[in-house]
């Protein structure tokens, strides 16, 4: 396969480079730089800067300085470099390089160095190791088992959740990729020396560098405020107490809450934590009383900022075509109301449980899923549309039902993946179409390693002992809509998925929801990223497929017997898409 493979991240890297080679002026190089050529936002790739490199950018937009390429041995000036992390640097005059750098170019000055330069870099510098030396004293301070939690519960959050990348200072605290982690993740595990935290743990506190007590202090706060996922919502930026109080109190805001006085009144570490433990208070009341949430995903830095939309989502918002299929199959049926669908699905249900007259299907159920992913795809103008799922939802239920921890063990085959490329995206294989079914299939594969990845959390049992050593993640709750996440992830390097939206589907099974147990996922390999209107459409989507789910679930649960999703694997991709590329 090859067609839709993108050059990667370390490519990335270099291609920017060369680009901000073709500018003129310091900041313009700079600021392309920053953004990685415009694919990442502004506010998030010059939140990587200290505060000291900030002074310095802001002196380049208000003197025009302009950029020079500097030779090997001319270190004379102000240079900016990109890291193999996609961070842009600008190291003070005679400050040296770190290693495997990408030039970006020296300063030149034209009017002169601002005379005052230093003395606003070293203010800012001084500013900024007095804060982190607080943080470091506020640790010391704190019963060694207290700090030993801290560091335990950091580790097990980073186990389970997405990949990070945040910075303080000059340091960076990953677990993105294999060349620059040093946190337990995907390519570190949790016993790994190579994991900074297991270098602190059990380390007296006075021993640790100031940086590592930032980053456990700052850390612990920051998921304090919300879901373990908020680990992502400073990645790629500077994770430091000042920015820190800044974004909780603006959650705070959001959720519709105010400061206490009191809390004003309190030092900086334990105001960090009142804070915290006051926007973690508020947030489940705006999610009850407020519009739908969602993330939007600058995929580049892995940065995850939560949102709010305008209002509700509604039938209102699912496009044309979709909706017309729905009312074909369920004509009359309120599409506002979850439980009408529901219902109205739940009577179809004995017939979509049977064969269907569609040879490519085994039964209507199969059918029906297919259509409505379809459907959604081409309504969007995605290339590739998808939902998964457990084969089996009867055994489900009642191991779940049971507490039982098997569903946690099943393998990957034990989840299907309806995967839909649309109609555009299937004739970019014209030049070579034994591509299409591979593609299929490596999509459909990955969606399936999902649905086993989120189920020990999903069932309800990721605290049985026997997911001690498994990988899992927990199950997303909210849609979100990424841009520029064809750079990093290996599949998504190799198939070209740029932009994309994810709608979690959860079930009611056995008396409570699970989340996580489906989803519905669109994406688009080239083109527009996609907005508000193209996720207010996928989440309305979603919840028609959420309410054939359920009313499946709802008959399998009630009645029986067993119906196991037997189509939407590696045959079954094969025999739909290979026979119609070779007759190219």
């Amino acid at each position: 396969m090859g067609l839709l493979r993108t050059e990667g991240f370390t490519k990335l890297l270099e291609l920017v480079a060369e680009e901000s080679d073709t500018l003129d002026s310091a900041y313009t190089a700079a600021l392309h730089a920053a953004t990685l050529g415009g694919r990442l936002k502004a506010e998030v790739g010059l939140g990587a800067l200290s505060r000291g490199e900030s002074v310095a950018l802001a002196e380049l937009r208000n003197t025009g300085a302009r950029r020079h390429l500097p030779l090997v041995q001319d270190t004379v000036g102000e240079r900016m470099v990109l890291t193999g992390t996609g961070r842009l640097r600008v190291l003070r005059d005679g400050e040296p390089a770190p290693e495997g750098v990408l030039e970006i170019g020296r300063v030149d000055w034209d009017g002169g160095r601002p005379a005052d330069l230093d003395r606003l870099w070293d203010e800012q510098q001084r500013a900024e190791d007095a804060e982190s030396l607080s943080l470091h004293a506020w640790l010391r301070a704190r019963p060694a088992d207290t700090v030993d939690t801290m560091v335990a519960d950091l580790r097990r959050t980073l186990t389970h959740v997405g990949p990070m990348r945040v910075y303080i200072g000059d340091r960076c605290y990953t677990n993105l990729g294999r060349e620059h982690s040093n946190l337990v993740g995907k390519s570190v595990s949790a016993g790994s020396e190579q994991c900074r935290l297991n270098g602190i743990d059990g380390v007296p506190v006075e021993r640790w560098t100031a940086h590592d007590a930032v980053f456990v202090v700052c850390m612990s706060a920051l998921i304090a405020s919300g879901t373990p996922s908020r680990t992502e919502e400073f990645s790629g930026t500077q994770l430091t107490a000042g920015r820190l109080e800044a974004f909780i109190r603006a959650k705070i805001t959001s959720y519709d809450g105010e400061v206490t006085a009191a809390t004003e009144q309190l030092p900086l570490v334990e105001r960090l934590f009142a804070l915290a433990a006051h926007a973690r208070r508020l947030r489940p009341g705006k999610l009850e009383r407020g519009p739908q949430i969602y993330r939007t995903v600058q995929a580049m830095t892995i940065n995850k900022q939560e949102q709010f939309l305008d209002r509700p989502v509604t039938s209102a918002d699912l496009p044309a075509a979709f909706a017309a299929k729905v009312t074909e199959l369920l004509p009359g049926a309120d599409l506002d109301r979850p439980d009408h669908l529901v219902a109205a699905w739940a009577q179809l249900m004995p017939a979509l449980h049977g064969p269907t007259t569609d040879d490519a299907f085994t039964t209507g159920l199969e059918e029906v899923i297919h259509g409505l992913v379809e459907a959604g795809t081409e309504s969007t103008g995605s290339h590739v549309g998808m939902s998964r799922g457990p084969r089996d939802i009867t055994t489900l239920s009642a191991l779940v039902a049971a507490g039982s921890p098997d569903p946690g063990h099943w393998k990957t085959s034990d989840y299907y993946c309806c995967v839909v490329p649309g109609q555009d995206f299937t004739r970019r294989f014209d030049r070579a179409p034994e591509e299409l079914p591979q593609v299929v299939r490596a999509i459909a594969a990955r969606m399936r390693w999902n649905g086993w990845h989120f189920m020990p959390h999903a069932s309800g049992v990721s605290d049985h002992p026997s997911f001690a050593d498994r990988d899992w993640f927990y199950a997303p709750t909210m849609p979100d809509m990424t841009e520029w996440t064809s750079h990093h992830h290996q599949g998504h390097v190799a198939n070209g998925v740029r932009h994309a939206i994810r709608v979690p589907l959860g079930l009611t099974l056995a008396g409570a929801h699970r989340p996580g147990i489906h989803d519905f996922r669109l994406m688009r390999t080239d083109g527009e990223t996609y907005g508000v209107p193209e996720l207010r459409a996928a989440i309305a989507i979603g919840r028609v497929l959420q309410s054939v789910y359920q009313a499946h679930a709802d008959r399998s649960q009630r009645t029986g017997p067993a119906l196991v999703v037997s189509d939407f694997g590696n045959t079954w991709y094969q025999r739909r898409h290979a026979p119609a590329a070779a007759a190219l």
